[in-house]
C-alpha cells in the first residue's frame, strides 16, 4: 500500500475512531438505513406482484417522494428554529409505527394502504433529512468534511447493497412480514442512537441573537421560510449546486421505476432475486465512487467540482450502456459505474454546500434540496411508469433516462462562472483556522 493510500485510510478510520459524537450519527444511519432497504426490495416485490402493473412501483416511490416536497419549507424552518436532536429521535419513533402498518397488505385492494403508509412514513423523512443534514457539518472538523461526507455516503451505500442482497434472501426465507417488522426495530434502535448526541447539534448556531418580527407570519415560520429563499435567491453558487443536484432527480427517478421492472420482467433469468441483485450492484458502485474519486484527485474546491462534472458524465453514459446490456450479469457492472457516479456527485456538491452555507440557514438550504429534488424525481417516476404501462420498451426508456442528464449536465458547466471569485476558498480556509 502506498504512503498515500495509507494516509487516507488513516483520515478515513480517525473521523470514526475519534469523534463519538460522529460514531453516533453514523451507527443510526447504518441500522435504520439497513432496515430500509430491507422493506424497500420488499414492498416493491410485494406491489408488483399484487397489481402486476409498473405503475404501481412509480407510485410507491410517489408517495415516497411528494410528502417530503411539501413537507420540507416547514422542515426547514423547523430544523433551523427548535431542538434537532429532538426531531430525529421523534422521526425515527413515529417511522417505526408506520412501518409496521405494512404487515395489513394482502391483497390487491390494500395497494391503497400501502400508498398511504409510504407517504406517511415520508412525512416524518421529510422532518428527519433537514435535522441531520444540518447537524452532520457540526459534528467534524472542516478539513475533515469531505472525508466525513464519503463516509456518510458509504452507510447508504452499504446499507443498500447489504440491505437489498439480504433483504432478498429474508424474503425467500422469512417472508414480507418479518422484513417489515425488522424494519420497526431499526428505527427504534436508530432513535436509542440520536438520543446520546451531544447538546451542541441541538440548535442552530447564530452569530448574533435573532430578534424576530412579533406577528402571525414569523410565528408560523413564513418569515423564516422567506429569508430562506432570499438567501437562495441572492447566493449563485448555493443555487446551483441545489438545482444542479435536483436535475440529477430527472435522470433517477425514472431509472428507479426501470430497474424494478427489469428485475421482475426483462431478467427473467434471475427470478426472484433480480430486483435485490440490481439494488445490490447500486449499493456497491455507490460505495466505491467517492472514495476512488477523493483518492484521484484529492478534496480541493476546484477538485469538488471537476467531480461532480465528471459524475454526471458516468451517469449518461452508462445508463446508456445499460439499456443495451442483453443479460443481467452484463447490466450490474454498467449499474455500478452508474452509481459511482451519481455517489460522486451528491458527495462533492453536498460537502461544497456545506462549506459555504451558514448554520443557522443549513436547515432551510437541505429542505429546498430534498424538494427539488423530489419533485424532479417524481415527475420522472410518474412519466417513466405510465410510459411502460402504455408499451415503451423498458430499454428505450433506461436511454431516454440517460439522455436526460445532459440537461443539468449543461446547467452545471454554464454555472461554473460563480465559483471563479476567490470566496469558496477563502470559506474553507476561514472554517479550518
Amino acid at each position: 500500500m502506498s504512503q498515500a493510500s495509507a494516509t487516507n485510510l488513516a483520515r478515513l478510520w480517525g473521523v470514526v475512531r475519534d469523534n463519538k459524537a460522529y460514531r453516533r450519527l453514523f451507527a443510526a444511519n447504518l441500522v435504520s438505513q439497513l432496515g430500509d432497504w430491507f422493506s424497500t426490495v420488499a414492498l416493491f416485490s410485494l406491489m408488483l406482484e399484487l397489481t402486476g402493473r409498473g405503475e404501481s412501483v412509480a407510485l410507491v416511490l410517489v408517495c415516497h417522494l411528494m410528502p417530503m416536497f411539501f413537507a420540507g419549507p416547514i422542515a426547514g424552518v423547523v430544523a433551523d428554529r427548535f431542538d434537532r436532536r429532538f426531531i430525529l429521535v421523534a422521526a425515527d419513533l413515529s417511522r417505526a409505527l408506520v412501518v409496521l402498518g405494512f404487515l395489513l397488505i394482502r391483497k390487491p385492494e390494500h395497494a391503497v394502504i400501502a400508498y398511504a403508509l409510504v407517504a406517511t412514513r415520508s412525512v416524518f423523512t421529510a422532518f428527519f433529512e433537514p435535522a441531520q443534514q444540518a447537524t452532520f457539518p457540526n459534528l467534524v472538523d472542516a478539513k475533515d468534511l469531505v472525508v466525513a461526507s464519503a463516509l456518510e455516503n458509504s452507510v447508504w451505500a452499504t446499507t443498500l447493497a447489504l440491505g437489498s442482497a439480504l433483504g432478498g434472501i429474508l424474503m425467500l426465507y422469512a417472508g414480507r412480514p418479518a422484513i417489515f417488522v425488522i424494519n420497526a426495530g431499526t428505527y427504534l434502535c436508530s432513535a436509542l442512537l440520536l438520543r446520546g448526541l451531544p447538546d451542541r447539534v441541538a440548535r442552530a448556531k447564530v452569530e448574533e441573537k435573532t430578534v424576530r418580527p412579533p406577528g402571525w407570519r414569523s410565528a408560523l415560520g413564513i418569515t423564516d421560510f422567506l429569508e430562506g429563499l432570499r438567501y437562495l435567491g441572492e447566493n449563485a453558487r448555493v443555487r446551483a449546486l441545489v438545482l444542479a443536484k435536483g436535475g440529477f432527480g430527472l435522470t433517477l427517478g425514472g431509472v428507479l421505476v426501470l430497474l424494478a421492472f427489469f428485475g421482475e420482467k426483462v431478467f427473467v433469468e434471475a427470478g426472484q432475486m433480480g430486483i435485490p441483485m440490481l439494488w445490490t450492484a447500486r449499493g456497491i458502485g455507490s460505495f466505491v465512487g467517492p472514495f476512488i474519486a477523493w483518492r484521484l484527485g484529492g478534496d480541493s474546491p476546484p477538485a469538488l467540482r471537476r467531480g461532480v462534472t465528471i459524475a454526471f458524465g458516468l451517469v449518461c453514459l452508462s445508463y446508456l450502456l445499460f439499456a443495451r446490456a442483453p443479460t443481467l450479469l452484463l447490466a450490474a457492472p454498467v449499474l455500478m459505474i452508474a452509481n459511482s457516479g451519481g455517489s460522486i456527485l451528491w458527495t462533492y456538491a453536498s460537502s461544497i454546500q456545506a462549506l459555504i452555507v451558514p448554520d443557522a440557514l443549513r436547515g432551510r438550504v437541505a429542505a429546498a434540496d430534498m424538494g427539488w429534488m423530489t419533485l424532479t424525481m417524481a415527475s420522472s417516476d410518474l412519466l417513466t411508469g405510465h410510459l411502460v404501462d402504455a408499451g415503451v420498451p423498458p430499454r428505450w426508456l433506461m436511454a431516454g433516462c440517460g439522455l436526460v442528464a445532459i440537461v443539468p449536465i449543461t446547467y452545471w458547466i454554464m454555472a461554473q462562472r460563480h465559483f471563479r471569485d476567490p470566496l469558496l476558498t477563502t470559506a474553507q480556509a476561514q472554517a479550518q483556522a
